[in-house]
């Protein structure tokens, strides 16, 4: 009888080996899925690891007649490598669209704004990235209009009341009040700024005390960093340092917010508003004549009245 045929002994071990790269290709994969699944985690932010932050401006100006655009900020923290969803809420009055709408890591977005009607809103500016959601609600407003009539002529001027809302309502309430009739361009200083707003002012006589006269109440400093003593634009005068303003305000010749330290204006005193129709009548102020020794006009020339609305 033929002998029964012996394994020879490496079969065995070729089939251990076998089972080893079977257990080695599973492994390699279990190893890369792991891998891919943490990597997208990571990149969607839905780990623990980093956080991000997202800013705008605290106050926005926003107008009905054109969109206004502001810049959304994200900044990631922490080795945060994730895509940041921005998403605006608003109300039905206004209008708000974020370009792009998806951030990766720190980047930059736009904010779109245009209101239907005048008045102020509150608009929040959201960012989700996996489990993390941060918010910010910056306050927006339409701006007020004033129309000051002066000898030399009308000057528009535009009121940044989401800005500078205490310092706004203060101007507005004197103006409608008919606080800033027949008052004195008392300060003239040409190539930096020209001055009304005092009481003391008022009908041009006893001119050693122009300069000292205030409003029924003081206001605090608003300063807002977006807002410069440019040319053009409108700022508050100290009645007392401390404790602020009151009711004397300037219009500035030139950028003396870029003036150096100390000499610059921001920072200082609050910026309030723009001149928008009419800067060749400031420019036509700021050309008379002044005694130089007080800076106050030989021919006096007047503040006639001061109206507000809510539309250029």
């Amino acid at each position: 009888m033929p002998q029964i045929q012996k394994r020879f002994p490496s079969q065995k071990p070729r089939k251990q080996k076998g089972r080893g790269r079977t257990y080695l290709i599973i492994g390699a994969l279990i190893l890369i899925i792991a891998i891919s699944v943490g990597v997208y985690l990571f990149e969607t932010g839905s780990t623990s690891n980093g956080d991000f932050t997202i800013s705008v401006p605290l106050a926005i100006t926003i107008r009905t007649s054109q969109p206004t655009v502001s810049t959304i900020n994200v900044t990631a923290a922490n080795g945060f490598r994730g895509t940041v969803k921005l998403t605006a809420s608003a109300p039905a009055n206004v209008t708000a669209k974020i370009n792009p709408a998806n951030v990766t890591g720190s980047g930059k977005a736009t904010l779109t704004m245009t209101a239907t009607y005048p008045g102020n809103y509150t608009v929040t500016v959201t960012g989700t990235s996996g489990s993390l959601t941060h918010s910010v609600t910056p306050i927006a407003a339409t701006p007020k209009y004033a129309t000051l009539i002066t000898t030399n002529g009308t000057i528009e001027v535009e009121l940044y009341r989401a800005q500078t809302p205490k310092t706004v309502e203060n101007f507005v309430s004197l103006a409608q009040s008919g606080f800033y009739n027949n008052l004195v361009w008392h300060r003239i200083v040409k190539g930096f700024v020209i001055q009304t707003g005092d009481p003391n002012t008022r009908g041009g006589l006893n001119n050693s005390t122009w300069g000292g006269g205030i409003g029924p109440q003081y206001i605090p400093t608003e300063i807002d960093r977006s807002l410069h003593n440019d040319v053009g634009y409108l700022g508050m005068a100290y009645a007392s340092d401390p404790p602020g303003a009151s009711s004397q305000f300037y219009i500035n010749l030139a950028n003396n917010g870029a003036l150096p330290p100390p000499n610059s204006l921001d920072g200082r005193y609050a910026v309030f508003g723009k001149v928008i129709v009419g800067m060749n009548v400031v420019l036509t102020i700021a050309n008379t004549p002044v005694y130089p020794s007080q800076n106050q006009p030989i021919n006096l020339v007047y503040l006639q009245s001061v109206t507000i609305s809510d539309n250029p």
